[in-house]
């Protein structure tokens, strides 16, 4: 008997539209799955790996008095978590320790724009006379840009042990005067040395320039047009805000101001700091000679550096603070950790567990 082909082969090919229906429906079970073990739903659809992502997530709970972590590309946030330590969360405000630098230096842009402050070539006596007393001519001399660039050449190293924070906003019966009479260990101009007292000396003179107080004049110029309206930010023994740290805002503040310097002075299409002074604060000024890790260029308050081939600017804070922007992935990471009652090897060994979940776990996974 002939049999036809069409009956033959009829079985097999039964077969065949079954295996693949059922390797269909497993597909589709396994996608499912998937999408809803993903905690960042969005991290896909924006070239981020999802699944490193969580496991930079996870390993950033194991950092003891993690607080905040926000990742956002292209202004949109694609992961956020909160550890709710100490009750703090979302809409806590929170001490961003010396990222506050990056905050007084683009104020000090926005004062130079509305011609209160001529320009960074003024010598600070020119705002400070009569506030403080200067010993010398050089001191007297030393003119703003100096300031920004961590080049006063004044014994202060911000980043080590020997740093003079508590001795002179804590102990000093004079803030202000006590900066001004630290003795020069460098010719100011040459030589990098990150110096809380350099970037308090900004505030006072955005103070004594504009008339109004650093705080009321951000929130005039800079807070409210960003949409910031919850904050504090500490003051020295005379009433100045301290210009290096002690600014407080909530974590989705630091992405808002983040992506303002990343969209160079931009936020919501709206120009709040001029792109000229973006630009000048994310040049580099000086070399750090690599006085922290990820930190070996210097702007205007600003740290600077280049990751796996990509630029970008870092603002950060003793403890575990920071704000990390990378211009040419679109990307802004935000992180805050908590710092009362800590040694300083205790905030050390924070900030550097941070630093390398963002810039070893993070960064690599964004396509």
């Amino acid at each position: 008997m002939k049999l036809s082909k069409s009956i033959s082969f009829r079985p097999y090919r039964n077969k065949i539209i079954i295996q693949g229906l059922f390797l269909l429906l497993i597909s589709v079970f396994t996608s499912c799955q998937k999408q809803e073990n993903n905690r960042f739903p969005l991290a896909e659809q924006y070239n981020i790996d999802g699944e490193q992502l969580t496991l930079a997530f996870d390993e950033f709970k194991t950092v003891k008095g993690a607080l905040s972590l926000i990742v956002c590309r292209d202004g949109t946030i694609i992961a956020e978590e909160y550890t709710n330590y100490k009750t703090y969360g979302a809409d806590s405000i929170k001490n961003i320790m010396s990222v506050t630098k990056t905050f007084t230096g683009v104020l000090v842009g926005l004062a130079i724009e509305k011609g209160f402050i001529e320009s960074v070539n003024d010598p600070i006596s020119k705002y400070l006379s009569g506030v403080v007393t200067f010993p010398d001519e050089i001191k007297a001399g030393i003119p703003i840009d100096q300031l920004l660039k961590m080049t006063f050449g004044h014994a202060w190293n911000g980043t080590s042990a020997s740093t003079l924070f508590e001795e002179c906003f804590f102990e000093s019966e004079d803030n202000l005067q006590f900066i001004i009479n630290l003795p020069l260990v460098a010719t100011p101009g040459t030589v990098f040395n990150y110096s809380d007292g350099a970037s308090h000396l900004l505030s006072a003179i955005i103070t004594e320039a504009t008339g109004m107080s650093t705080l009321d004049f951000a929130a005039e110029n800079l807070f409210n047009p960003l949409g910031i309206t919850e904050y504090e930010w500490g003051t020295d023994d005379r009433g100045y805000h301290l210009g290096a740290a002690y600014l407080r805002i909530k974590p989705r503040d630091m992405v808002i101001f983040g992506n303002m310097i990343l969209n160079k002075g931009k936020y919501d299409g709206v120009q709040i700091v001029p792109e000229s002074w973006i630009n000048e604060m994310t040049s580099a000024k000086i070399s750090t000679n690599n006085d922290v890790p990820y930190g070996p260029e210097y702007g205007y308050q600003i740290w600077l550096g280049t990751a796996g081939g990509h630029r970008y600017y870092m603002a950060m804070g003793w403890g575990g603070q920071f704000i990390i922007i990378v211009p040419d992935l679109q990307l802004v990471v935000t992180a805050t950790c908590w710092t009362s009652d800590l040694t300083d090897q205790q905030a050390g060994e924070h900030w550097m567990s941070i630093n390398q979940i963002i810039f070893e776990k993070i960064l690599p996974c964004v396509n």
